[in-house]
């Protein structure tokens, strides 16, 4: 795959990354397209890495890269075919941030080769962290952690859950969504599975 990967060490805060998620499965699979037509391949159920093979959220994974937080967490409001959960916002996986590498001159490179769309967005940053993890679990919808209005108050967040509201979780939250999956089925193959028949 990728030489050059060097170990991350971070303390145990997450950064929740928002996903929009394909309303056609049950499964909330990250959607295989974006607005352009140009496919989606992150975050990379295949490899366990995240930022590599495209520059999505490159300010996010900067940010906690500078703030050595620990996980991503990966959420999203469903729109899957479980009618029950429609609407909700789930956190639906997370991944324990091992290894790192500076993606910023690969995505340059592609985007030029291609010559063609929007820039990347790290273009203009002096850095571009991706992430790749052997801990990379993706769950069912109907275990996914729910980020309702109501648990969101009492831990002292303000409004709706929107793609511009960057969410990071201390340590004891961090732990209770983690634990909240401890129980849960890991699904990731049946995403690889799934994303590879798209």
């Amino acid at each position: 795959m990728i030489a050059n990967w060097q170990d991350y060490r971070g303390k145990d805060e997450g950064v929740l990354i928002h996903l929009t998620t394909s309303p056609t499965h049950e499964l909330p699979l990250r959607e295989t397209s974006d607005e352009q037509g140009d496919p989606v391949l992150e975050p990379s159920y295949e490899t366990g890495t995240f930022g590599v093979l495209q520059c999505i959220e490159g300010r996010t994974r900067l940010a906690a890269y500078k703030a050595r937080r620990r996980y991503f967490l990966f959420g999203t409001r469903y729109q899957g075919t479980l009618e029950s959960l429609q609407g909700r916002f789930l956190i639906i996986g997370y991944m324990r941030l091992e290894k790192t590498l500076d993606a910023r001159k690969r995505h340059t490179h592609k985007w030029m080769e291609k010559n063609a769309g929007s820039a990347p967005e790290c273009v203009d940053q002096e850095s571009c962290p991706a992430f790749q993890s052997s801990e990379m679990n993706f769950y069912g919808a109907a275990d996914g952690f729910e980020l309702s209005e109501e648990l969101m108050r009492q831990w002292g967040y303000k409004g709706k859950i929107t793609k511009q509201m960057k969410l990071t979780f201390s340590e004891d939250k961090l732990a209770l969504i983690l634990n909240h999956f401890k129980e849960k089925t890991i699904r990731t193959a049946e995403y690889q599975e799934a994303v590879s028949r798209e």
